[in-house]
Formats: C-alpha cells, sequence, structure tokens
C-alpha cells in the first residue's frame, strides 16, 4: 500500500448535500463525519454527493466515496472500514442519523 502522504483537505461538499443534511436533521454532524472520513483516510480523495438507495425508491443518503489507491491491501480496507463504523456513532446520536451516511470504496 502507499506510504501515507500529506493529508488532504476537507471534501467539498455541494449545496445540494447540505439542503438534504438540513432537511434530514444532521447538518450539524457533517462537519464531524467529514473529519472523520479525512481523518481515517488522510491521504485519499474523498467525493460527497447525494445518491438514491437502488432497491428503496425515494431513501436518500450522503455517499462519502474514497478513492482507494490500487494497490491498497484488502485487510488494511477491511480495517478502516470497520473504524469507520465504530467511529461514526460517536459524530451522530441515533442510528437513523448515522445511516443518512454511507462509506464507498470505489
Amino acid at each position: 500500500m502507499s506510504a501515507p502522504t500529506t493529508a488532504l483537505p476537507l471534501p467539498e461538499v455541494s449545496p445540494d448535500v447540505r439542503a438534504f443534511a438540513e432537511e434530514q436533521g444532521v447538518a450539524a454532524y457533517l462537519p464531524a463525519v467529514l473529519a472523520m472520513a479525512r481523518r481515517i483516510f488522510p491521504s485519499w480523495p474523498i467525493k460527497v454527493f447525494l445518491e438514491e438507495d437502488l432497491e428503496i425508491t425515494g431513501d436518500w443518503y450522503i455517499t462519502l466515496e474514497v478513492q482507494v489507491p490500487d494497490d491498497a491491501i484488502p485487510e488494511k480496507l477491511a480495517e478502516l472500514h470497520w473504524q469507520w463504523c465504530g467511529e461514526i456513532f460517536q459524530h451522530c446520536p441515533s442510528p437513523t442519523h448515522t445511516g443518512l451516511f454511507h462509506l464507498r470504496m470505489a
């Protein structure tokens, strides 16, 4: 896996993501979730966008898509994913809120 480099800035958040976060009552948690993602993935690009569930029409969430390097070690990716899953609850007060944030490693 590539050696860590300088941490990238927090990912940009579009107005539609901000509006959705506000509508869903998670706007106050968004900065902490983005900071957590950047801390877990300091040098990998992250895109933030809205995405509709493929199976449930009208069910939307905020996706944080992390661009994984080609030489990433699968075990390390699993470890980072579990870290995300554990820490998201430190930044959102309920499973309803945490469910509005999805992590994707691409």
